[in-house]
């Protein structure tokens, strides 16, 4: 069954004055998933933004036409819209870049820069963005929440943060807090008690330190509690956190309970990709539509049940399972890593291949006995990082190399053959009459000529060997610890298929080929030109033929 991808394409306003370049910029960016608006001016990049285009982020040259710059149009977007900005220029002056910083712009990309850098900028970008807006969230969250929720410094005692619940509970402002510290609220607690409290934290020995006691409030009233102390890292700095449960209101917090889990349910709904709660003895809590359609899996399942019953596990996780779930010994557990999760309380994240597919899996800890466990399908985007980096090495039409690279590993083995003094040759070779090939029969069948050559040769040739499109119907071949006469004999050999293969609607063809040695001193054009030479000459005895340079001059 497919499931219907409910990821939005994500928008982006381009505010560019050179149409050529917002239009070069634009395709790219909406073959890569992209959906691009573009301005060509600050005012109208502004107006757009102000009548109802929301875009995910703004990607804006710094110098405009018009009055306003990328700097001032992006100054008045920021003030009103929580939008991210990335700033192309041409200028990297301490100036401007002051001016990219004043803004707290969301990165720069140079102009004319790598293609996969702005890609990858544009994403950092928006990644960042969401993230600023997750520890927003958060700030809202620990600010909003029922509970009373404080955090201190667990030397000085001296409150960091203290949320909304708390202060109303006990009737203290932000500004005499900051002078208190957690003994001010508990009269049954001293220095020295408090601290000894704090010990298996700071130690490491615990995780977390349960307590009852009471705490009073502003007018004296006291109320029962139950205190959480956990330590944890912010910048580098050890904090104290304490959720404090008024015990007093054990049915509210009930209800609250029952509403945040109603909330995890309903953000499990939205979740595109395959989604589960589970519980540490690995029982499916909840799940969202995505992973019961693909994996058939129920709430209330546990999860080896679904991986006996339908072998939906990665092969390099496949293990035999007790009854009760857990791995023979030796064997490696895949749900074993939302053991890991919990146990560490951290995120643990890893990429696995299931059914053909690559899979990026999460299993997020959500306290100390459930994890949130999903699954992405990457399976596109690895596919197109690998297409990308074939596209840039090789001829899409005969899928051998293309000369940029061709360039590159020429120059590699110029340089190993002056430390180590190997011996090398390069073959050139050019499809006779192939322009009366193409006119003759047409370009298909000239793609077809090219392909089929292509394809006799990387059939016979080495591992080690370079097989290049050089350009139109020109082939060059990199043969390293070769001296020129024996790849002599390999071109003779190759003309000799060549020349005896039937392609289909064309017959017989034939190619010149040039064969040159590397010798001392030579530099890449030299060496391509002597090989280029000799092709030359192949073509004026007749074509059809070898022709090679036998010694260095």
């Amino acid at each position: 069954m497919q499931v219907e991808n409910m990821q939005k394409r994500k928008k982006i306003l381009l505010v560019e004055d050179s149409r050529l370049t917002a239009m070069v910029v634009a395709e790219f960016l909406n073959k890569n998933g992209y959906e691009t608006e573009t301005a060509i001016t600050g005012e109208e990049a502004v107006q757009k933004i102000s009548g109802g285009f929301p875009p995910d982020l703004v990607l804006m040259d710094i110098e405009l036409a018009g009055e306003m710059d990328g700097i001032d149009a992006a100054r008045r977007i920021m003030k009103s819209r929580d939008i991210p900005v990335v700033f192309l220029t041409a200028n990297t002056s301490g100036k401007i870049i002051d001016k990219i910083k004043e803004v707290k712009a969301y990165g720069f990309v140079l102009k004319d820069t790598d293609k996969a850098a702005l890609l990858s900028t544009v994403e950092m970008a928006l990644k960042l963005h969401e993230a600023n807006t997750h520890a927003r969230m958060f700030e809202r969250l620990f600010e909003n929440s029922l509970n009373e929720l404080y955090i201190f410094h667990p030397k000085s005692l001296k409150f960091v943060a203290v949320n909304r619940a708390a202060r109303k509970n006990l009737g203290y402002t932000i500004e005499e807090l900051n002078t208190m510290t957690p003994l001010d609220l508990k009269p049954e607690l001293d220095l020295q008690s408090f601290r000894e409290l704090l010990v298996p934290l700071v130690s490491g020995e615990q995780e977390q330190v349960l307590f009852k006691t009471v705490h009073r409030r502003k007018d004296g009233s006291l109320y029962p509690v139950e205190i959480n102390l956990q330590l944890f890292d912010y910048g580098g700095e050890k904090l104290c956190m304490a959720l404090v449960a008024n015990l007093t209101e054990i049915k509210q917090l009930e209800e609250e309970k029952r509403r945040k889990e109603e909330l995890c349910r309903l953000m499990l709904q939205g979740i595109p990709s395959p989604a589960w709660l589970v519980s540490r003895e690995r029982r499916i809590l909840a799940q969202n539509k995505a992973a019961a359609s693909l994996f058939g899996s129920k709430v209330g399942d546990y999860c080896w049940e679904r991986v006996l019953g339908g072998g939906n596990l990665p092969d390099e996780y496949r293990e035999a399972f007790e009854k009760n779930g857990s791995p023979l010994p030796g064997t490696k557990c895949y749900f074993c890593r939302g053991d890991e999760a919990l146990d560490r309380n951290e995120p643990i994240n890893s990429e696995v291949e299931l059914a053909g597919n690559i899979w990026d899996t999460w299993w997020i800890p959500l306290g100390e006995d459930v994890y949130l466990h999903y699954a992405t399908d990457v399976t596109k985007h690895k596919r197109m990082e690998k297409e990308l980096r074939c596209l840039s090495v090789t001829d899409c039409l005969t899928n051998c190399y293309n000369r940029r690279f061709f360039m590159q590993k020429l120059e590699e083995e110029i340089e190993r053959a002056k430390r180590n003094g190997n011996k090398f040759s390069l073959i050139m070779l050019d499809i006779d009459r192939f322009k009366s090939i193409n006119d003759r029969f047409g370009h298909n069948v000239g793609d077809l000529v090219l392909k089929s050559m292509a394809e006799m040769i990387k059939n016979r040739i080495r591992k080690i060997d370079t097989l290049a499109r050089w350009g139109g119907e020109e082939f060059v071949l990199l043969l390293p610890d070769t001296p020129v006469e024996n790849a002599a004999r390999l071109a003779e050999e190759l003309r000799e298929s060549l020349s005896r293969m039937d392609i289909q609607g064309v017959g017989r063809v034939t190619a010149s080929f040039g064969v040159a040695g590397y010798c001392p001193g030579d530099s890449v054009d030299s060496l391509v030109n002597k090989a280029d030479n000799m092709m030359y000459e192949a073509k004026a005895a007749g074509r059809n033929c070898v022709r090679y340079m036998n010694q260095c001059e």
